[in-house]
């Protein structure tokens, strides 16, 4: 049998939550995972590291060094607002570039944002936007996918957008 995957890797989930005070509560957060191996089998046995490292893989997704999600949420009663961090590290790309050089593919760090209200009985209101500030991924030369110039396994293709909810609990 082959196919195998020989994967090492620590994960990391820190938490604090202020006590509420006249200015409200705040909640920190982060979330995080370090590979130190992520090993895929070859067809001859043997195995390739694909660590941050993506030059010659087939284009199906990136396993970067580090990656995680920081957040910062400020609760005033009926009100709650976040404010979250993705990051992840830069990778060797899957190509060579113009010159025959292997090159990086830049960190990514995106930032989301979002407000919730829960002053109506039952009822929860969010309005949030992820990417914030419209942040470009790092430009990529992965080929065979459904975009050219970035990685989609990387970076949303959707770009920044705005969403809602409107949630109703039955108590």
């Amino acid at each position: 049998n082959q196919g195998n995957v020989h994967m090492e890797g620590l994960d990391i989930s820190l938490a604090y939550q202020t006590p509420m005070s006249w200015v409200g509560q705040f909640l920190f957060n982060i979330n995080g995972t370090y590979y130190i191996r992520y090993d895929n089998q070859n067809t001859d046995g043997s195995y390739s590291g694909g660590v941050s490292n993506q030059y010659g893989a087939n284009g199906l997704g990136v396993i970067p060094r580090y990656k995680q999600y920081a957040s910062v949420t400020w609760n005033t009663g009926a009100w709650s607002t976040t404010l979250g961090n993705t990051f992840q590290s830069s990778y060797v790309d899957y190509g060579l570039d113009y010159f025959y050089n292997q090159r990086r593919v830049g960190v990514l760090s995106i930032w989301d944002l979002q407000t919730s209200y829960t002053g109506f009985k039952n009822w929860t209101l969010t309005l949030g936007v992820k990417n914030l500030f419209d942040t470009n991924p790092p430009v990529s030369n992965v080929q065979g996918t459904f975009v050219y110039g970035f990685d989609a396994s990387y970076y949303d293709p959707r770009a920044r957008f705005v969403w809602g909810s409107v949630k109703y609990a039955f108590k």
